[in-house]
């Protein structure tokens, strides 16, 4: 079977999404499927899943080059700008095509119009528009990440889509020793206690929160710091607010982190941290953290609390510092306590978030009228 995954920011930039749609190829290549991943023309590199996946990417005009009637409307436009070329090689290349953004919705309709491709969006937020419900109508399969972000839909467009949780891969995230190699090449020591994060840079991830949780704690915990993997435009923000707060020395911004390493950056830390200010339509991040063997701190938001559970970590107010640095010190304060959580995280991303059984449930539900999936 020939499956397209549609996603111009796959080949462009780093993040949820783009590292959900190249995992769900490997998973699809482990099956024995012929796998294309189409995205935007870009220098740089691939990941190392992208490994034994053809690529096929095509030039777009970025959203920066349209005018500015909003962030949507960009979006919009410099997605459209990709499906001006990427259309026509869809139409020829694809028994099944899998998209990840309903800006995408239209030019996968048009591709698949009068073919007998497969259809399928796999939604993980909540940028509506009108003709959203119109054209999601018209899908062989349309599930959401969260049941979070399900319900998100259900209230907005009145359908119902199916629940596919995203996953985690097992073999690369689990429990180890700390590497201070990699440690001291960010600046810490074997004794630090870290508070770790692999997020986005941008305001709606909350890292602000964690940097003003730390200087409530600072005072008590002079080895205490906050390392954070990813890349964003609000890394010289948060680097100016630990001069302001006198933690400098304190933050540790260790940029792009690629996927393979990332499980050794978590070995570093004592507790992972993600005080989201936004609704995450699930939040694989904290899932891998807690693949890692590390109990959370998250924002009781969106779909991270599908995440966490009650046993995995404490879920805290967005936007309270205060609440998540007491929380912070009753988990640094624990340390049995705060081994049951991992061990406890470990098994639930085991039991609900595997890319396995997100490609179980994806397989069956792009499967033809005959219910054959290949």
């Amino acid at each position: 079977m020939r499956w397209l995954l549609y996603n111009l920011t796959s080949t462009t930039q780093s993040g949820g999404v783009e590292s959900s749609s190249w995992n769900i190829a490997q998973e699809l290549l482990a099956r024995g499927h012929e796998v294309t991943l189409v995205g935007g023309a870009s220098a740089r590199p691939l990941p190392a899943e992208a490994k034994g996946v053809r690529v096929a990417a095509f030039h777009f005009r970025p959203r920066q080059a349209f005018p500015d009637l909003g962030s949507r409307a960009r979006k919009l436009m410099e997605r459209l700008s990709l499906a001006q070329r990427a259309v026509p090689f869809l139409r020829q290349n694809g028994d099944r095509l899998l998209i990840f953004k309903p800006y995408d919705l239209a030019p996968a309709l048009w591709a698949a119009r009068g073919g007998r491709m497969r259809l399928g969006f796999l939604a993980g937020g909540s940028e509506f528009f009108p003709g959203y419900a119109f054209l999601a109508r018209r899908l062989d399969y349309f599930a959401a990440v969260s049941a979070f972000t399900a319900g998100q839909i259900e209230k907005a467009t009145g359908l119902k889509p199916q629940v596919n949780h995203l996953g985690v891969d097992l073999r690369r995230f689990h429990p180890q020793e700390p590497d201070w190699e990699l440690g001291r090449s960010l600046g810490l020591q074997p004794g630090d206690e870290v508070l770790v994060s692999a997020v986005r840079l941008v305001p709606l991830k909350g890292m602000q929160d964690a940097l003003a949780a730390l200087a409530r704690l600072a005072p008590g915990r002079p080895r205490l710091k906050l390392a954070v993997a990813g890349e964003g435009d609000y890394a010289e923000k948060l680097a100016a607010q630990a001069r302001e707060l006198g933690l400098a020395e304190r933050l540790i911004l260790a940029g792009f982190v690629p996927q393979e390493r990332l499980a050794a950056f978590y070995s570093l830390g004592k507790v992972a941290v993600f005080p989201s200010q936004g609704e995450e339509a699930l939040g694989l991040s904290a899932a891998e953290a807690m693949a890692c063997g590390l109990p959370v701190a998250a924002s009781r938001l969106g779909g991270l609390p599908e995440v966490v559970g009650e046993e995995a970590g404490l879920l805290t107010p967005p936007k309270d510092p205060d609440y998540l640095a007491k929380a912070l010190a009753g988990l640094l304060d624990d340390e049995s306590g705060r081994k049951a959580m991992g061990r406890a995280g470990r098994r639930r991303v085991e039991a609900r978030f595997t890319w396995p059984a997100c490609v179980d449930r994806l397989e069956a539900g792009m499967a033809g009228p005959d219910g054959k999936g290949v």
